[in-house]
């Protein structure tokens, strides 16, 4: 494309709006992981200050949740490469909610 014709070309705002999508989506998995992480390095370093397992697994829940479902809003295009990465937040979420499930006898 000549040039002068690029200023005059409309952005394609999609793929931003998806990866924004993606991004917000791994940053909410992050924050839940994070959650269960201080739990634990609280539990190995300083047991007074371990907080209670329900607010940790509500907490971390409550952030799987809204990435869960920010992971399914990335998933606009169809190609094979854009599934693949849309899979690596859903796979951080889901993860991410069944910890409750796996630590149920530890708390």
């Amino acid at each position: 494309m000549p040039r002068i014709h690029r200023t005059l070309r409309e952005p394609q705002g999609r793929p931003r709006r998806r990866h924004r999508t993606w991004m917000l989506s791994m940053s909410l998995a992050t924050l839940g992981w994070a959650c269960w992480w201080l739990d634990l390095l609280l539990a190995r370093t300083v047991p007074d200050f371990v907080p209670n397992y329900a607010l940790v697994s509500s907490v971390a829940s409550f952030f799987a949740v809204a990435g869960l479902v920010l992971a399914f809003l990335s998933i606009r295009g169809r190609s094979r490469l854009w599934l693949g990465m849309a899979a690596v937040p859903l796979f951080a979420n889901a993860s991410l909610l069944s910890m409750p499930w796996l630590m149920q006898g530890h708390g």
